[in-house]
């Protein structure tokens, strides 16, 4: 069996190698990726969401919050990999959402995306993204029939959401090729049995570029049921990449440990109060890293077992082929 500091360097050597980084000293420079939570609501009461476990109020991201989030990226253009302007809620319920694009791409960050159930995704907004320089789209459809998506995505119209993904194929493919599509499902019980016939309606209609794919539920750090005790033994010595790659900023400012933690049990900064590089390079990031490194993961809360930043895409299909 092997040494537990031997198994934590392989693990640090994967997640340099992952960032394409020659030593992970380097990320900590700057976050190389982001999920920027413009705003916190949703349309919609899905079953394998935390929605109902969110605390607080919703609310929507300050203009001046987010361009001075924006503006302090900008600096570090060619450094970051992508920004995700969604973590939790729907991000079309923000008005705004495609000049918060614009703003981004005027500042050349290279890659803005973001994740959508596609409800509210009408003709003119389809357009208005397309046009706004967004580059990558994913669409959360989970089921090929009415009765399985509508059992599953609680409160959408399963006529609906397809039409909408559909025009939005069309009027992008009329346009060019970006931004690119992902469709994606969550699997889970109710929806394994249309996996195979999901797969084979969307590969044919997307275009070479995009990717459908499925994804296995996740627990969101053991905050919901489908945490498995067997993990916490497994992970325990695996260091996660998220505390030396991505950033997730609330709508309110605040900075939790990652994208589990939807209530923020673990703040981590203010970007209100402190500039991204201060929050990024704080004791209370590095202390994560450093438990983390040392094998000590399992002392941080939400931690133990997670590996919500592992799970493979059960199968990637591109339309050029498998």
């Amino acid at each position: 069996m092997e040494d537990t500091q031997i198994i934590l360097k392989k693990g640090l050597k994967s997640l340099a190698d992952r960032l394409n980084l020659a030593d992970l000293s380097q990320s900590l420079c700057f976050p190389k990726y982001f999920e920027v939570e413009t705003i916190r609501a949703c349309n919609a009461k899905c079953t394998m969401c935390t929605v109902n476990q969110w605390e607080g109020k919703n609310g929507r991201m300050s203009d001046s919050l987010f361009c001075k989030i924006s503006e302090e990226m900008s600096h570090y253009s060619d450094w970051i990999n992508s920004v995700c302007l969604s973590r939790n809620g729907e991000p079309l319920i923000d008005k705004n959402i495609t000049d918060k694009i614009r703003i981004l791409k005027d500042y050349g960050i290279r890659d803005v995306t973001f994740s959508t159930n596609a409800s509210l995704l009408d003709e003119y907004k389809s357009i208005q993204l397309i046009e706004s320089g967004l580059d990558d789209i994913r669409f959360s459809i989970d089921g090929t029939t009415k009765k399985t998506f509508e059992s599953i995505r609680k409160g959408l119209n399963f006529e609906e959401v397809r039409e909408n993904c559909l025009r939005f194929i069309r009027l992008r493919n009329e346009r060019g090729q970006t931004p690119r599509i992902r469709v994606r499902m969550v699997l889970q019980k109710g929806n394994l049995h249309e996996e195979s016939a999901w797969k084979e309606f969307w590969k044919a209609r997307v275009s070479e570029n995009d990717i459908v794919y499925s994804k296995a539920i996740n627990s969101w750090g053991n905050q919901l049921p489908s945490y498995k005790t067997a993990n916490v033994e497994k992970y325990s010595c695996t260091p996660c990449i998220s505390p030396w790659s991505t950033m997730i900023i609330h709508f309110d400012g605040k900075v939790p440990l990652c994208g589990c933690d939807f209530n923020n049990t673990i703040n981590l900064g203010d970007v209100n109060n402190y500039s991204i590089k201060e929050i990024w390079q704080s004791e209370n990031f590095n202390k994560i890293r450093e438990m983390h490194s040392s094998g000590k993961r399992n002392d941080i809360p939400l931690c133990p077992g997670c590996n919500v930043w592992d799970i493979e895409e059960k199968k990637v299909y591109k339309n050029i082929g498998e």
